[in-house]
């Protein structure tokens, strides 16, 4: 009987001490802990990973999709209203006209910048950005808890 209890208290210690230590793994889902993303621009380098203890809208936009480039000019007039962080990642090929379309749209976030061809197949493998780029909103503890956030839904924050 109490090599029974012995086996019992033992699996429960170590089931205690194993699940402290267990964390999400990084997903582009909602639920799941956001993937590391880096943005470099004019203004520097910035990780998500340092923005941690913020709200911030992860934005994947391109030209040859208008949806994702009219949801990106939404999201980034809401952040800037609202002072929460916006990364905005170009997957357009062209560089310049990734440029030119920045100050068309006159877009206001700091963290505006373009993937270069080699990066986009590990971003939006890791984002799951398979055929339609989309937008994550990201909650100070680094977890995704939306997909296409609103600008409504960020007024709700």
């Amino acid at each position: 009987m109490s090599k029974s209890l012995f086996t019992i208290a033992t699996l429960a210690i170590l089931l205690v001490f194993t699940s402290a230590y267990y964390t999400t793994p990084a997903d582009g889902r909602v639920g799941y802990q956001a993937p590391s993303l880096t943005v470099d621009n004019q203004a520097g380098s910035i990780s998500l990973s340092q923005l941690r203890g913020k709200y911030v809208v992860v934005s994947f936009w391109s030209s040859a999709q208008p949806e994702s480039r009219i949801s990106n000019l939404q999201l980034d007039r809401a952040t800037s209203l609202r002072g929460i962080h916006h990364m905005s990642v170009n997957m357009d090929e062209s560089e310049a006209l990734y440029h030119q379309l920045v100050n068309v749209d006159r877009l206001h976030s700091q963290w505006l910048s373009h993937c270069d061809s080699a990066s986009q197949d590990n971003v939006r493998r890791t984002w799951r950005q398979e055929r339609e780029y989309c937008s994550f909103l990201v909650d100070p503890e680094g977890r995704i808890i939306q997909k296409d956030p609103t600008p409504q839904d960020l007024a709700q924050l």
